[in-house]
């Protein structure tokens, strides 16, 4: 065979990346109990440089473009994430959205900039630099003081609340509300999820998402300890989908919209529901390429792929057997799942919740019946709202599925 046949070959088998998550600090000024990178089984963080520094950041961009022009792409997406991204100051900002301006956006590249940060930190020094380059930003509030302070606390164990919300308050006024995203919210069973909503709420963001702890089936989540099978995050989901569909859906929930658009035969747009393939991919600030970075909640090494920007194109990336274990769908999932009514909706659920040391990854998710719990209840909620056969055949409502 030809060697232009077998880059043929290749390339056919190769699904491109989209979004780039680069880890531009790894530390974080906060201590937030469940947090996956640092109070979760690796800790390999600790081997990590405190920033991303400018050669990494460069030769990271280079790897990029010489993805996307290999794939005749030109549309991506770069989020800073951490630890804490505004760690490093407006300097350190500065200094790699400028590499990014040289490496990408110069040379005709069309980029999404986004930061996912706890926001205790933002000043109008980086609100203004944030301007200056579009970036959006989307920070984590886990609901009233009382809740958010729980498990969001610093390292002395001092609440967060008060800084998270005076800078959300500046955060959606102008000139900084054309970068809010919105909010990320980490489910508490045992909290009221019309209490949650009402406060969230309350800082008009463009979006809510709202997050499954991070557990598995060897580390179970908070309200599954006791009784394994309980729907707690299930019936939780439920009454905020209730009240916000009441409401008239003023924010995106993104979970919520997502199950919407999968009941009408659309894509989900989400990595932790339906089948599509994940087009993620993970920058650690030594250059090390990852696979999904919440996966080091299962165990030490999970997302260690031994590829690095250095040494590394993006191509090898994508053809690694765990990056296209992420990208298979329905071949990947455990047999529990293939018979499952709904997993065209639910995808098996998230990765990281399907671990055990048992079995691996060949698990329905520790939030099995939960998710199914929430994907009827909407399909039926959008069923006798509108007349639509969109929605009618996506799964079959009547089938009793193999995990009830």
């Amino acid at each position: 065979m030809s060697s232009s046949a077998l880059i043929e070959i290749r390339e056919q088998s190769v699904i491109p990346f989209h979004t780039y998550l680069w880890k531009i600090a790894s530390r974080c000024n906060l201590n937030c109990s469940y947090c996956y990178v640092y109070n979760r089984a690796d800790q390999r963080w600790r081997q990590q440089p405190h920033f991303m520094s400018e050669q990494t950041a460069r030769q990271t961009a280079l790897r990029v473009r010489e993805h996307l022009e290999a794939h005749k792409k030109e549309d991506l997406g770069i989020t800073f994430h951490g630890g804490e991204p505004m760690l490093g100051g407006v300097n350190h900002l500065q200094m790699l959205l400028e590499v990014i301006d040289q490496e990408l956006i110069s040379q005709g590249f069309k980029v999404r900039l986004a930061m996912q940060t706890n926001l205790t930190l933002f000043t109008e020094e980086i609100g203004d630099l944030l301007l200056k380059y579009n970036v959006c930003v989307g920070t984590s509030l886990d609901g009233p003081p009382e809740l958010n302070d729980l498990f969001r606390i610093d390292h002395q164990g001092r609440p967060s609340s008060a800084a998270v919300e005076h800078n959300l308050q500046k955060l959606r006024m102008p000139p900084y509300q054309k970068l809010f995203a919105g909010i990320l919210c980490v489910i508490n069973p045992f909290s009221s999820p019309i209490r949650v909503l009402d406060h969230l709420l309350r800082f008009s963001p463009p979006g809510i998402d709202f997050l499954l702890p991070l557990n598995n089936h060897d580390d179970l989540p908070l309200g599954k300890v006791k009784d394994k099978d309980s729907t707690a995050y299930g019936d939780w989901l439920i009454r905020t989908f209730d009240h916000w569909w009441e409401l008239g859906a003023p924010s995106e929930i993104r979970i919520f919209n997502s199950i919407l658009r999968l009941c009408c035969g659309m894509s989900s747009g989400f990595e932790s529901l339906g089948l599509d393939p994940v087009d993620l991919v993970v920058v650690e600030t030594n250059g090390d390429i990852e696979g999904v970075d919440s996966l080091k909640a299962a165990y030490e090494g999970a997302t260690c792929l031994s590829c690095n920007v250095f040494e590394n194109d993006f191509d090898t990336v994508a053809s690694h057997e765990m990056v296209r274990f992420r990208q298979n769908g329905l071949n990947e999932l455990c047999q529990t799942c293939c018979r499952c009514p709904v997993v065209k909706i639910c995808g098996g659920g998230y990765i990281p919740h399907r671990y055990s040391a048992a079995r691996g990854f060949d698990n329905p998710s520790v939030y099995c019946r939960d998710l199914e719990k929430i994907i009827r209840h909407i399909h039926a909620t959008l069923k006798t709202t509108i007349n639509s056969a969109t929605c009618g055949d996506v799964f079959d409502v009547a089938g009793h599925s193999s995990a009830s």
